[in-house]
C-alpha cells in the first residue's frame, strides 16, 4: 500500500519502471492492485477470516483505495485523476483475488481428499 501510494503521488514515475512497453502505466496499475489484493486476500485468510468477509474486504477495499488515489492525483500537479487508470487497478483486483479464489479452491480441496484418506 505504501509503494502504491508512493508510486501515485510521485510527480513523476521513474523511467525504468515504465520503459517502452505500450500502456506500461495500465499494466503497473493493474499489477501493483493484483498483488495489493492477493496480498489482502492471503493475509485474511492467515488470520481465519470467514471466506465472505474475505472476499469483499480484497475486492473493495483496492477498488476504494484505487479511486481514492486517482482522486488525490487532481491534487498532485503534474499527475491526473484519469478514469482507464482506476479501471486498470479494479482488473488487477479482481485478477488477484480471482487468483486466490483458484488456489483456495485447490487447498480445500486438497486438504478435503488428505481427510478422506486418513478414513
Amino acid at each position: 500500500m505504501t509503494g502504491i501510494t508512493w508510486l501515485s503521488l510521485v510527480k513523476e514515475v521513474p523511467a525504468p519502471l515504465i520503459g517502452d512497453i505500450p500502456l506500461a502505466d495500465k499494466w503497473g496499475h493493474m499489477l501493483a492492485y493484483l498483488v495489493f489484493a492477493l496480498c489482502l486476500a492471503v493475509d485474511s485468510y492467515r488470520v481465519r477470516v470467514s471466506s465472505r468477509v474475505l472476499y469483499i474486504v480484497s475486492l473493495m477495499l483496492p477498488v476504494v483505495y484505487g479511486g481514492f488515489m486517482e482522486w488525490m492525483q487532481l491534487y498532485c500537479p503534474p499527475r491526473s485523476c484519469e478514469l482507464l487508470d482506476w479501471v486498470a487497478d479494479c482488473i488487477g483486483t479482481l485478477a488477484g483475488v480471482g487468483l486466490f479464489g483458484i488456489f483456495h479452491v485447490i487447498h480445500l480441496h486438497r486438504k478435503a481428499n488428505k481427510d478422506l484418506d486418513k478414513l
